[in-house]
This record gives C-alpha cells, sequence and structure tokens, in this order.
C-alpha cells in the first residue's frame, strides 16, 4: 500500500510539490517568528533583569540599555568616573559597575569595565583579566573562533575605522560560549581604554599631529547598578534621573537614569504586535491550505475513478481505497513539516550575523515544545481532510452496497 502510495504521489508530482511548497512556506515561517521571537525575549529579559538600573548620559532609554547590556547602537556620550564612586558610596547601592566602549578589533566590540561585568561567565580558556593590571583583554567564544585567538595572543585595537592603535593588549581568557551576545565581544579593563587613548593623544602631540578621539580619562559610557531590593532602584531612579552632574573641574553632565526591565518591556511589547500578526496571517494560509488539500482529495478520488474501479474489481475494498489516500496525505503532511523545520533552522542560521550586529544572538539549535506542537498541528490538518472525506465516501459506498 505505502509502494503505491509513493508510486501515485510521483504521478502527480507537481500537483504533490505545489501543495508541499505552500505548507512549508506557511508553517516554516510560524515556527521561524515563534523561535525568534521566544529567543529574544528570553535573552533580552534574562539580561535585563540582572540590574536594576542603568545610570548613564541624557538622552533616549532605548539606546541606553541597548549599548550597555546587549553592545548595540553608539554610546550617547560619557560621564565622569566620579558617578560610578559616587554610587559605590551609596547605601542603597551592591553593586555599581562601569562601562565604556570606545574601539573595536576587527568589527568587534571593545567593553572597558570590570571584572564584575563577567562574574556570572563561565572562562573556557585562561582567566579573567586583573582589575588591578591593563592591557590585558577577555575575548567571547566567536571573536576567538573568528580571528583564531589564544590565550596568550596579542592584539591591537582601533578606534572606530581609523588605524590601530600601537598598545598591544594580551589576551588571558577566552569566555565559554553562551550563544548570546557575550560570545561576540572584546572586554578589558577600564584603565586600559583610558590608557590606550592616552598613549595615542602623546604620541600625536609628539608628531604635531591633531587627533579626533573623545578624552576618555577617567570618564564612562554608563553604570550599571544593582540594589539592595526593587524600591530602592526605584528610588534611585528618581534621584539621578534629569540630575546634572558637577565634576571637580566644575564641567556639568546631564544624566539619566532607567529601570531596564521596563524599558526592555516597551520594546518587546512592539515586537510581540508584530509577531502575532505574523501568526495570523500563517494561520489564515494554513486554514486556505486545509481548504486546498480538501478540494485536491475529493479531485484526486473523482479523477481516480477508474482506478477505483479498478481496485473494486479485484477485491480491494473501499476502506483499504480510502487508507490509501489517507496514506498519501500523511507523506505530504510529514515531509511538509519536516521541510518547515529546516527551513526554519535554516532562516536562522542565515539570520544569526545579521542579528548578532543588533545584539541578539540566534541558536538554531534551540528549539521550544510549541514548536514541535506547531509541526504536528500542521500534519493532522494536513491528513484530516483526507480522513473525513474518504471516510465519508467508504460510508456511502456501505450503504449502497
Amino acid at each position: 500500500m505505502l509502494t503505491f502510495a509513493l508510486k501515485n504521489l510521483a504521478v502527480k508530482k507537481v500537483q504533490t510539490l505545489l501543495v508541499i511548497l505552500s505548507i512549508v512556506l506557511s508553517c516554516g515561517v510560524a515556527v521561524l517568528a515563534y523561535n525568534t521571537s521566544r529567543q529574544v525575549s528570553d535573552g533580552i529579559s534574562g539580561t535585563a533583569a540582572y540590574y536594576s538600573a542603568i545610570v548613564g548620559p541624557a538622552g533616549s532609554h532605548t539606546q541606553l540599555a541597548m549599548n550597555t547590556m546587549y553592545f548595540t547602537d553608539e554610546p550617547l556620550g560619557t560621564i565622569p568616573y566620579e558617578v560610578v564612586s559616587g554610587l559605590r558610596q551609596d547605601t542603597r547601592v551592591t553593586e555599581a559597575i562601569p562601562f565604556a566602549m570606545a574601539d573595536s578589533y576587527n568589527g568587534y566590540s571593545v567593553v572597558g569595565t570590570e571584572t564584575g561585568f563577567l562574574k556570572s561567565r563561565d572562562v573556557a580558556d585562561g582567566g579573567l583579566f586583573d582589575d588591578g593590571s591593563s592591557c590585558e583583554v577577555v575575548v567571547g567564544s566567536t571573536v576567538a573562533k573568528t580571528c583564531r585567538l589564544s590565550v596568550g595572543d596579542e592584539i591591537y585595537t582601533s578606534h572606530s575605522a581609523g588605524e590601530a592603535h600601537t598598545t598591544p593588549l594580551k589576551v588571558v581568557g577566552i569566555l565559554a560560549e553562551t550563544h548570546t551576545v557575550y560570545d561576540r565581544q572584546v572586554f578589558t579593563q577600564l584603565r586600559t581604554i583610558w590608557q590606550v587613548h592616552e598613549h595615542e593623544e602623546d604620541h600625536e602631540e609628539g608628531h604635531g599631529g591633531e587627533h579626533d578621539h573623545e578624552d576618555m580619562d577617567g570618564m564612562v559610557c554608563a553604570v550599571l547598578v544593582r540594589t539592595r531590593n526593587p524600591s530602592y532602584a526605584m528610588m534611585l531612579v528618581n534621584d539621578y534621573d534629569g540630575r546634572i552632574f558637577m565634576d571637580r573641574d566644575g564641567d556639568s553632565f546631564p544624566l539619566q537614569a532607567i529601570e531596564p526591565m521596563d524599558t526592555v518591556r516597551g520594546v518587546l511589547e512592539e515586537a510581540d504586535t508584530t509577531k502575532y500578526i505574523v501568526f495570523v496571517l500563517c494561520a489564515v494560509i494554513l486554514v486556505m491550505n486545509v481548504m486546498v488539500i480538501s478540494i485536491i482529495t475529493l479531485l484526486n478520488m473523482y479523477h481516480s475513478s477508474k482506478e477505483i474501479a479498478l481496485m473494486r474489481l479485484i477485491g480491494i475494498g473501499m476502506k483499504r481505497i480510502s487508507l490509501l489516500y489517507v496514506i498519501q496525505n500523511s507523506l505530504i503532511g510529514i515531509v511538509s513539516a519536516v521541510l518547515s523545520f529546516g527551513v526554519s533552522r535554516l532562516c536562522l542560521s542565515l539570520m544569526g550575523d545579521y542579528a548578532a550586529r543588533m545584539g541578539v544572538v540566534l541558536d538554531p539549535g534551540r528549539v521550544y515544545p510549541v514548536e514541535l506542537l506547531i509541526l504536528l498541528g500542521v500534519f493532522l490538518l494536513t491528513v484530516l481532510p483526507t480522513v473525513i472525506c474518504t471516510a465519508v465516501m467508504a460510508r456511502r459506498d456501505s450503504l449502497s452496497g
């Protein structure tokens, strides 16, 4: 029966391929949309929940959150390191981690910070840099693989699209792969960022040239804060948001403070709206596919009346004939489900590099139970019309007999 079903499908291969293609397009997009939305939501929410507040230069809340937690966009500017010192003296604060981003290495961002920023990350080789030293770096797994770096190697960073700095930085550790944005970053001591730029300034001034580097000495791009409890976080945001900070030299710096979860929640709500629109469109297409499959089943049985009559003549019952068509559409359903899953994984792989540039890491190997339910539902919707149509025909045949 299976062999006959395969031969029958081969005879109608164009018709069969069109049905499979229509199912794969709708089901593949649905699975891809769900997987992408879940990975983005899980990744963003998990990172945002770790910090209670972020203090940085005045500007866009979203840009501050995305830059400090997901290393996207450009920093809003800089604020004095004195802000970090002040936060550490605040009794409401348990941790204040400075953050600076000024350079890159082979297209990967260089983040100046302290070991506290990486304390929750596992190291695959070597160790974390020493906060008391300088010119040491810890690289993400993707950076190490792509640039073929090992512990002990030296790298040279560059400022934006400019020439490479002349100060060598030693690789002291490689982070374990996490399928997060941390895999694609280079981390170093905050003082390294300052010293590299100081060295460049001295070098350029010594040769009578002009430099276009922002003075990073004693400056940071933001401060990531953890408080003793959520109420303290709200109080801290109210205290720092909109404050004008005056440094020792009398220069003023307008500040902003955000609760990262609140900021991220707004971004996710916009993404959810898009996701639901995609799901509705996929559902409409799937319903249309069910109707198409039902019509095709009836047409197949109508055009196969001679074959059916011949099978009946040699003693094959209508129930077995019905089973033949159920097997045919089951094969279509299985192939469609497998191809839909494969297409979604392929798309995730192709989207990986582009998404990573926006701070989103997509792992093609991550599968959610709902995805399997979607595939199962597609298979059942593919087979169900055939089961109903053939059951009705078999019942009519038994009544007429």
